[in-house]
C-alpha cells in the first residue's frame, strides 16, 4: 500500500504531559491528528475545503502500539500517511519517533466522511481523497476487534457531561476527550505507575453536546499475564464507544 507521506517535528511542553512527566495519550492523539490536518492543508484539502462539501472526517477506530511515551522537553517527529481507501472508508497510518529516530508509537486507523446535516457517513468524495495518493481497494485490512466487557465483571464507573469546549470544528467531541474519559476512570495511583503498551478503540456512535457519558472499566489479564483493561462508554444505556488497553509497570 502506498500514499503520500508527511512528517513534522513537535517540541513537547508542560501542557502536553501528565504527572509522570511524559506525554499523555490524549495529547499524543491530538498531535497525530494535527499532523494529518497539516498534511491536508499542504495538499489543498484542509478543513476549509472539506467544509465546502458539507462533510467532515471522522475516525471509526484506532489500533495503537506504544513502545514508550516521550518525555516532556524532548522533540518528537510525527509522521502520517493515508495508505488505502474504498468507497466508504479510508485507512491512515501514524508514527511518532524520538530525537534519535527510534519508533515510540505506531498507529493504524480508519476514517469516514460524515455529512454535517444528516450526521451520517457517505461515500468518499474523490476530490477530497485523491490528493493523498492512497491505493483504492475493495476491502481494507481489518483492524483488531475490541475485547468487550463481560456480564458480571466488576467495574469502575464515572460520568462526564459533554461541554461546549469539548467540541471541535466538525461539531462533535474531539478525539482526545474520548481517551480522557476512557482512562480517567482508572485510579490515579494506577495511571502513575503504569504505561499503556497497546490501545484499541472503536467508535460506534457520535457523542454529542449535552450528552451525559457513562464511562466504565474492568480489569482482566491478557494472554501473556499482562494487565489489561476493558472500557465502555454509554449514553442513556446505549454503547457509543469501546476499547481495550494493555499495560506495563513503570518506575515513578
Amino acid at each position: 500500500m502506498a500514499g503520500k507521506k508527511f512528517s513534522e517535528e513537535h517540541r513537547l511542553v508542560y501542557y502536553d504531559g501528565d504527572r509522570t512527566s511524559r506525554a499523555s495519550m490524549p495529547m499524543l492523539i491530538n498531535l497525530m491528528v494535527l499532523a494529518s490536518e497539516d498534511q491536508s492543508e499542504l495538499l489543498g484539502v484542509g478543513t476549509s475545503e472539506v467544509l465546502k462539501y458539507g462533510v467532515g472526517w471522522v475516525v471509526t477506530q484506532y489500533s495503537i502500539q506504544i513502545n514508550a511515551l516521550p518525555e516532556i522537553g524532548t522533540t518528537i517527529r510525527l509522521s502520517t500517511e493515508a495508505t488505502a481507501h474504498n468507497k466508504f472508508f479510508c485507512e491512515r497510518h501514524f508514527g511518532i519517533e524520538d530525537e534519535a529516530g527510534q519508533p515510540l508509537i505506531t498507529a493504524n486507523s480508519n476514517f469516514v466522511q460524515m455529512n454535517h446535516e444528516t450526521r451520517k457517513m457517505g461515500k468518499l468524495i474523490p476530490a477530497l481523497i485523491d490528493p493523498y495518493g492512497s491505493d483504492e481497494v475493495k476491502r481494507l485490512a481489518r483492524l483488531p476487534r475490541v475485547q468487550k466487557i463481560t456480564d458480571g465483571q466488576e467495574l469502575l464507573t464515572k460520568q462526564y457531561s459533554v461541554r461546549y469546549f469539548d467540541l471541535d470544528t466538525n461539531g462533535h467531541v474531539n478525539n482526545s476527550h474520548y481517551f480522557e474519559w476512557l482512562l480517567d476512570v482508572l485510579p490515579a495511583d494506577f495511571l502513575q505507575t503504569h504505561m499503556p503498551t497497546h490501545l484499541n478503540i472503536q467508535y460506534h456512535k457520535e457523542i454529542q453536546y449535552g450528552h451525559t457519558v457513562v464511562s466504565e472499566v474492568g480489569k482482566t489479564t491478557g494472554e501473556n499475564g499482562e494487565t489489561k483493561t476493558l472500557h465502555r462508554m454509554s449514553v442513556n444505556g446505549e454503547v457509543y464507544c469501546e476499547a481495550d488497553c494493555t499495560w506495563s509497570s513503570i518506575a515513578n
